[in-house]
C-alpha cells in the first residue's frame, strides 16, 4: 500500500480571486480524497465517485472560467485553454485504463498526475493576469 500525503492549501496558492481560490480548494479536496482512497485500499469502491467528481469539476469550473475569460478583451488565455484540454484528455485516458484493467495503478497514475499538475498550473496566475481579471469584475 502506498502512502499518500495530502496537498495542503498554502497561502501562496491563493490568486487573490475568491471564486478561483474556492474552485482550487475543491479540486485539491478531490485529489486528497483520491489519495486517501488509494492509501486505504478503498479506491475500487470510491473510484467511480471520485472520477465523476473530477469530471463534474471540469465541466462546471472550466466552462464557468471559459465564459468569464471570454468576456475579458485582450486576454491571452491560450495557456489555460491548452492545460484544460490536457486535463480533460487525461481524465479520458484514466477512464479508458480504469475500464480495461480496474487496477490500483490506474488510480496511482491519476493521483500523481493531479498532484504534480496543480503547482505548475497555479504558477501561471501571475499578478498581471489577476489584475486584468479583477479590473473586469471577476472576484
Amino acid at each position: 500500500m502506498m502512502e499518500k500525503t495530502a496537498i495542503k492549501w498554502l497561502s501562496e496558492y491563493s490568486v487573490g480571486l475568491e471564486t478561483v481560490d474556492e474552485q482550487h480548494r475543491k479540486f485539491l479536496s478531490i485529489v486528497n480524497e483520491l489519495g486517501k482512497s488509494i492509501e486505504n485500499g478503498t479506491f475500487k469502491e470510491k473510484g467511480n465517485k471520485l472520477y465523476f467528481s473530477l469530471v463534474h469539476f471540469a465541466d462546471a469550473y472550466l466552462l464557468k472560467e471559459k465564459m468569464l475569460v471570454n468576456s475579458v478583451k485582450d486576454l491571452d488565455y491560450s495557456y489555460f485553454r491548452e492545460k484544460h484540454k490536457q486535463f480533460i484528455a487525461h481524465l479520458e485516458q484514466f477512464k479508458d485504463k480504469f475500464n480495461s484493467d480496474n487496477t490500483e495503478q490506474a488510480f496511482i497514475e491519476l493521483y500523481n498526475y493531479l498532484k504534480e499538475l496543480y503547482p505548475k498550473f497555479i504558477s501561471y496566475y501571475t499578478p498581471s493576469l489577476v489584475k486584468i481579471l479583477k479590473e473586469n469584475g471577476i472576484k
